[in-house]
């Protein structure tokens, strides 16, 4: 099932849900194509696998009774806007109080997302159209992580912690395509995909940078 996720999030990612045939992922793993579908009855359950797990990692690893039933997907776009909900609720909870949380942390905690919910994120920003009301419900979060990353840059810049710029708004703009470049993009979809970067070295490359360009 790891497999089928890698294999099927790849594929949707870098040639797109539509044009990615269920043959397509089972070459890319070496199986059959009879033998994909003893996992799955088609390709948009395993789409909705994907998104699935992106949100629960662990339920990619349970046992399931084959072929995957698409019942257990019926409340996906829910479970999936509820976990954009809480992860903009918790991003949002020192905006009041940034006295405990220094640009550091920030900067961390938002690589820290972006880096848990790649995939998910980008079989969305690639598929926009097989997705419906999700592509909608992610559009206005990215908007409202950009506002809350300008915020906090703000505070930052207030308080003397970040040095002061003169379009704070693009420098957000950045920051962001920065993070979303070394936590998202360089493993999965980046010209030349590196898989190979470990998780803390893509972290401590890109906060290192960062860190550099802006802390007061």
């Amino acid at each position: 099932m790891e497999l089928i996720f890698d294999a099927a999030s790849h594929l949707f990612i870098n040639k797109g849900y539509a044009r990615t045939q269920m043959k397509d992922i089972a070459k890319e793993i070496g199986l059959s194509t009879g033998m994909l579908y003893v996992y799955f009855t088609g390709k948009r359950d395993i789409l909705s696998f994907i998104m699935k797990g992106t949100i629960d990692p662990a339920f990619i690893t349970q046992e399931f009774e084959l072929p995957v039933c698409s019942e257990i997907f019926d409340s996906l776009d829910n479970e999936i806007m509820d976990a954009f909900e809480r992860n903009t609720k918790a991003f949002s909870a020192h905006l009041d109080n940034i006295a405990d949380y220094p640009l550091e942390q920030m900067l961390s905690d938002a690589f820290d997302v972006i880096s848990k919910y790649s995939i998910g994120c980008l079989v969305i920003e690639k598929n926009p159209d097989n997705l419906g009301k999700l592509t909608i419900h992610y559009k206005e979060y990215r908007r409202k992580f950009y506002d809350q990353v300008l915020s906090y840059i703000t505070l930052y810049m207030r308080k003397g912690t970040f040095r002061k710029v003169e379009h704070p708004e693009y420098c957000t703009r950045l920051i962001i395509e920065t993070l979303s470049w070394w936590g998202m993009h360089i493993t999965n979809d980046a010209f030349e995909v590196q898989k190979d970067i470990p998780f803390e070295v893509s972290k401590s490359v890109c906060m290192d940078n960062l860190l550099h360009a802006y802390k007061g």
